[in-house]
């Protein structure tokens, strides 16, 4: 279920020096600018899909599927066909 995946997406994400999870919701084929993570971001796909375009590469993360972005890495997300929620987080400033 949507409240398990994000129960056990949240659960470590302070211990592993993460912000708390932020819900995001996209339309279909909703997609963003070209984003600069100037910190690490993980997330979890709660429903839909999230396509993932870095410089080199395109990688398609489906519902329960957790994804990384590293620091310093120029990227852009789209919404699949049915759009998509997710929850992500920033690494903290230590």
């Amino acid at each position: 279920s949507i409240e398990a995946m994000a129960r056990e997406f949240g659960e470590t994400l302070f211990e592993r020096g993460f912000t708390k999870g932020i819900f995001h919701e996209f339309k279909p084929y909703q997609a963003t600018d070209v984003l600069l993570a100037t910190h690490a971001v993980i997330g979890v796909v709660l429903n839909g899909e999230l396509l993932f375009q870095f410089q080199d590469c395109l990688i398609i993360n489906a519902a329960g599927d957790q994804f990384f972005v590293p620091a310093n890495t120029y990227y852009q997300v789209t919404a699949g066909e049915h759009g998509a929620q997710f929850l992500i987080a920033k690494y903290k400033n230590t």
